[in-house]
């Protein structure tokens, strides 16, 4: 009987490291997606401002223009 309540004991301990290695690599990838995602979103933030900046660069040297042939 005490024989077999510590194989079921080490059954169970087996079965929640199992478990437990399971989670870790089911976080793993989810972190991985989640990096592969914000990673993304950055890059697509960062040429939405490259072309904002652009726009507003050429604004600015058209409107620098202007001013310049009024002057002259």
């Amino acid at each position: 009987m005490l024989r077999t309540g510590y194989l079921l004991l080490l059954c169970l301990l087996l079965g929640g490291c199992h478990t437990a290695q399971g989670v870790k690599q089911d976080v793993r990838e989810g972190v991985e997606v989640a990096g592969e995602a914000i990673q993304k979103g950055g890059e697509s933030v960062g040429k939405a401002l490259q072309k904002g900046g652009d726009a507003v660069g050429e604004t600015m040297k058209k409107g620098g223009e202007a001013v310049k042939k009024a002057v002259e």
